[in-house]
């Protein structure tokens, strides 16, 4: 049990309606994030929340896998919450080490592409941060479960997973968007080849793939936008399976992508699921990190991630379907 007599996980809400505001947060920083400004907001942030009356304790991170071994401790301590200050690949570590991921979660956004925070229109400065944590209103929102990693945002195996495995082998110090550059002209220039295939719940399968991506959310690195009935609200994962082979086709979807207008056709089917099998041997990248080889299984978490918003960011209450064992 938590403050109060209350559990962990308190409070429960709906999509953007209000809940009782925090009153105890774990703030877990990446000091280096934005540039080495992890380490000057994060207290900043945290005088601002104590201002509005919520206790805040500063965690900084030290190495990779630090965040997500401080959320584990966090979940026999008292807090309300917890707040992830860094790139998405912070709060997916906070995500994964949270031993119960319904935990409310912030995030002050100080990475690369931020794409959760673009997602859900969070700010980056600190006084508007504190404004929508300290008001308590949360959104709901479905986990997916890549191999035994959770994920917010997306996973996918093949070309994707080859530039981020590529970024693994070279990266040294803080990322930015130009350390990507090297990754994909070495992916483009080795152009591989992989084949491919998706497995559905119903049974059904799609072969001779080049990639799979799925994707719980529309914008994909912070540059592009993927089809039109991905939204992270759906409760659902979106599965494109692509047929492109040559470095044409991958470089024209691409600007498709760029320019909004991806759409399904003969090399892109999509498909909105509870799970995908993928099967056959490529890399295949979680959230941006890299997370091995595939075959691999993504599912859903019957759990949601409760996340702070602000409160005029009310979206249209989803059922999210329940993942059934075997399906």
């Amino acid at each position: 049990m938590g403050l109060h007599g209350r559990p962990y996980g308190w409070p429960p809400s709906v999509n953007g309606s209000p809940s009782s505001p925090p009153r105890r947060l774990l703030l877990v920083a990446n000091p280096i994030a934005g540039g080495g400004r992890g380490k000057d907001l994060a207290p900043r942030l945290a005088s601002l929340l104590r201002q509005r009356g919520v206790e805040a304790e500063v965690y900084l991170t030290s190495a990779p896998g630090d965040a997500a071994a401080r959320a584990a401790r966090a979940g026999s301590e008292p807090w309300h919450g917890l707040v992830a200050i860094g790139g998405d690949g912070t709060v997916n570590e906070v995500l994964n080490g949270m031993p119960d991921p319904s935990r409310p979660l912030a995030v002050l956004p100080l990475g690369t592409a931020n794409v959760l925070a673009l997602e859900l229109g969070l700010p980056r400065q600190p006084e508007a941060a504190a404004e929508i944590i300290a008001a308590g209103h949360v959104r709901k929102l479905a986990i997916g479960l890549c191999g035994n990693r959770r994920f917010l945002l997306f996973c996918g195996a093949g070309v994707d997973g080859a530039v981020v495995q590529r970024l693994s082998e070279v990266r040294t110090g803080t990322l930015g968007k130009r350390k990507w550059v090297a990754p994909i002209l070495h992916t483009v220039w080795h152009w591989p080849q992989f084949t491919l295939s998706a497995t559905f719940p119903d049974g059904s399968r799609l072969e001779n793939l080049s990639s799979v991506l799925v994707t719980r959310v529309r914008n994909y690195g912070g540059v592009v936008h993927l089809t039109r009935d991905v939204s992270v609200d759906s409760g659902l994962l979106h599965v494109l399976c692509f047929r492109q082979r040559s470095r044409l086709q991958w470089i024209w979807q691409g600007a498709r992508a760029f320019a909004g207008r991806m759409a399904p056709g003969a090399r892109l089917e999509v498909r909105a699921v509870t799970a995908v099998r993928i099967d056959g041997d490529a890399p295949f990248q979680i959230d941006g990190d890299f997370g091995g080889r595939s075959p691999v299984q993504v599912s859903l978490l019957p759990q949601q991630a409760q996340v702070y918003v602000a409160a005029e960011r009310t979206v249209p209450k989803v059922d999210v379907p329940v993942p059934v064992a075997g399906r």
